[in-house]
This record gives structure tokens, sequence and C-alpha cells, in this order.
């Protein structure tokens, strides 16, 4: 009885530290990825979750042609197995790889104020370990967990390691922190790996899968192809494709005319509304990702644009779950052709940098980069790339997506 009462006081109390991070350590790892020409791109961590399956954030892997974990002087290749960056989540495979694999918490059992330690690789310093407190569990409007919020130091490097509670067990997988806060990081909660292998493989079938096109669920009735610069009438259909450069997850996107009243156009039963020149008036339910959600008033382009132009932004964005925030600087950068179907359109390369604050109720900036091709003679987009960050979690999960415009489909064709 004794010995039983001691045993449940020490669990109770929690490891040393030391003795915690004698246990798990073994678990935490590096990743270092690398470009298509083998120079290193970035380094984060992960962590062993099964034999020969490691979890990191799906942002480490990001713009990364290959990469390997590693310890000290033992390197393994790796590969990517389930990825499921809404969550910033991705598995990755190792053979021959016998480190442990960690004991998840029960995420049920969280408590703000408990402590945990955080172990991962800040800015390449391997095996790390920091602690702190919980100081806070976000969840969604159906009360479910969503972010571990904690007061932990985090630091680039540290993203894909792992929060443990002080018996060692795994709470969840940490990502980088607020730019400019102290003490405000995040990690997204263990549970979800529970469920990545079904997600991961879902977005894996869908890069596999043909495009099927939609608008609001519904099917599009196929048309006769216009050539790029004929002009638009109602019953017209703009086809997009809009692809997630990181799963090539490819969806279709289709803008159809129903209003066309002097010089303005009606799209998708208004949800958009643009000027015959293609400058946008009013956007209420964003299809295309970024292309839409990031949308400065007016547009992405303007009909007289010229190489070496430049121009500052600030603005709201159109974002579905709230207006962020966006300080851009725009650049014209070329000239180029671009091909639409069977047809050429002239377009004008421009560059947009600056930072996006996604979410209105903190004071958070991420990166946001966009690259778009714009038509003069079509007054619309034919092409945009970005590459920025989301907040369908509090840390933010990676965005990198491609738009293309593919056809302008006649839309009384028999």
């Amino acid at each position: 009885m004794l010995l039983a009462t001691i045993s449940a006081t020490a669990q109770a109390q929690g490891l040393a530290p030391d003795v915690l991070f004698e246990k798990v350590s073994p678990s935490v790892w590096v990743v270092q990825t690398s470009d298509a020409q083998g120079r290193p791109v970035g380094r984060g961590s992960a962590v062993v979750t099964a034999p020969g399956r490691l979890v990191t954030n799906c942002h480490v892997l990001a713009k990364s042609s290959s990469f390997v974990v590693k310890r000290d002087n033992v390197s393994y290749g790796a590969t990517l197995e389930f990825p499921d960056p809404e969550r910033d989540l991705c598995q990755i495979k190792v053979a021959n790889f016998t480190a442990p694999a960690v004991e998840l918490a029960d995420i049920n059992k969280l408590r703000v104020g408990a402590k945990v330690y955080a172990i991962g690789n800040p800015r390449g310093l391997e095996v790390t370990l920091s602690d702190g407190l919980i100081s806070g569990l976000r969840k969604t409007d159906k009360d479910e967990l969503e972010v571990v919020q904690t007061t932990t130091p985090l630091s680039p490097g540290s993203s894909g390691g792992g929060l443990f509670d002080d018996q060692g067990r795994l709470i969840g997988i940490t990502t980088r922190g607020f730019r400019d806060s102290q003490n405000l990081n995040f990690a997204v909660p263990a549970n979800w790996i529970v469920e990545l292998a079904a997600r991961g493989q879902v977005n894996l079938d869908k890069r596999h899968a043909p495009v099927a096109a939609s608008v609001g669920g519904s099917a599009a009735r196929p048309g006769v192809e216009l050539p790029a610069t004929a002009p638009l009438r109602v019953g017209d259909s703009l086809e997009y494709v809009l692809t997630d450069r990181f799963t090539n997850v490819r969806r279709t996107i289709l803008y159809r005319v129903d209003k066309i009243a002097g010089d303005l156009v009606e799209f998708n039963q208004g949800a958009l509304v643009e000027r015959a020149g293609g400058g946008m008036i009013r956007m209420t339910s964003p299809q295309a990702g970024e292309m839409d959600n990031a949308m400065p008033p007016g547009g992405w382009g303007k009909s007289d644009l010229k190489v070496g132009q430049s121009w500052k932004l600030n603005y709201q964005g159109n974002e579905t779950w709230g207006r962020g925030n966006y300080d851009l600087r725009a650049s014209v950068l070329a000239e180029s052709d671009t091909r639409i179907g069977d047809g050429v359109v002239r377009t004008v390369e421009i560059k947009y940098v600056g930072f996006a604050q996604k979410n209105t109720t903190t004071s958070t900036s991420w990166r946001f980069e966009a690259t778009v091709w714009y038509s003069p003679d079509l007054g619309r987009v034919v092409r945009f790339e970005s590459s920025t960050r989301a907040t369908n979690v509090a840390a933010g999960s990676v965005i990198r997506e491609r738009v293309e415009l593919i056809r302008i489909l006649r839309g009384d064709a028999t």
C-alpha cells in the first residue's frame, strides 16, 4: 500500500525535467529539407508516432524537393506519406528506422496552467528542451479543441516538434509562435494524429482524381469554347482551375455570367459583380482561394499598366471567415503572351509582396506573396500564384495555391 501511494504521488508530481528529456528525446528528430539541386532549404522538427513514421508540420516541407530526418551524425532518407495541409500536419515515412514512438496524451484531460515541455530543434540547435505552461485551450464553435496555446518558447526550427505533458506524453505538434508576441506560442492537438492517415489519403485520392466542374455544388452545362478575347454574354462561363501546390489537389471554379447591366457584369447569382473591364465591385462568396480572398478593391490589375510601375496597397480582403487586412507593395515585372485554350493573350506580370493580417482579432501578420498574370484585353487575371498562411487553426497553416483560366465557354451552345 505504501509503495502504491508513493508511486501515485510521484506520478502526480510529474517527471523531473532530466528524466522526461531522457524518456522522450529519442523520439524527436531534425527534418532537413533540400531543393531539386540538393541545396539546403530549411530545417524543422518531427516526432516519431509509430514504427517508421514521424509527424511534422506541412509548412516545414513546403518548397522542398527532398528531405531527410537526422540526429547527430545519423541521417535517413524520408518520403511524404500522408499530407493534411488544412491542419498543417504531414506524416512522413522512413525505412529501417527504429526510434521509439511517443505516447499520446488524453486531450480531454488538458487543463490551463498545467506544466508542459517542448522538445525540438530551434534555430538548428538539435534536440533542445524548454518548459512552460498551457496558457489556453482554443476551441471551435463546435467545442472541439483546435489548438493548444502555451508559454513554452518556440523559435524557427521548433516547427514539427513535440509538446509534452509532465509524464512525457505528447500533447501536440508545435508550430511557430506569433511574430512580435511574447509567450504566445501554439501546438496543434495530438489527437489529430489519429485522423491524419485517413484525411491524408483523401487528399491523395483527390490529387489523382479527374477535375470535376461545379459551382455551388451543381454541375455546369458543357458549352463551346470561345476565343479568349470574345466579349462575354449572359450564360457564358469562365473556367478556372484552383490547385493546391503542396498536395496537387485540384478543383474547377466556374464564374457564370448571369446578368449584364450597362457597365456591370454579375456572376454566380450575384456572388461576384465586376465592371465590364474587370474591376471588382462586390464579392460576397469567394470561390478561388486567395485570388478571391485577398483581391484588392478594383481587382488585381488595370488596363494601363507599364513595366517598372509600382504602388502600395492597404485594404481589407474578402475572406469568408472575416475581412483580413492587407499591406502590400505591387510591382509590374514584365509583359508576355499566355495561352488560354487554343488562343493567346497579352499579359502583364505583377508581383505583390507584404503582410496579411488574416485574423483581425489579433495583431499578428503573416508574410504574403502573390504573382499575377493579368490580361488588359480580357480585363481579368489569367494566372495567379500565392504563398501565405491561413487561420483555420490559431497558429495558421501554409497556403500555396495556383489559379489558372483554362477556357471561356459559350453558355447557350447545344
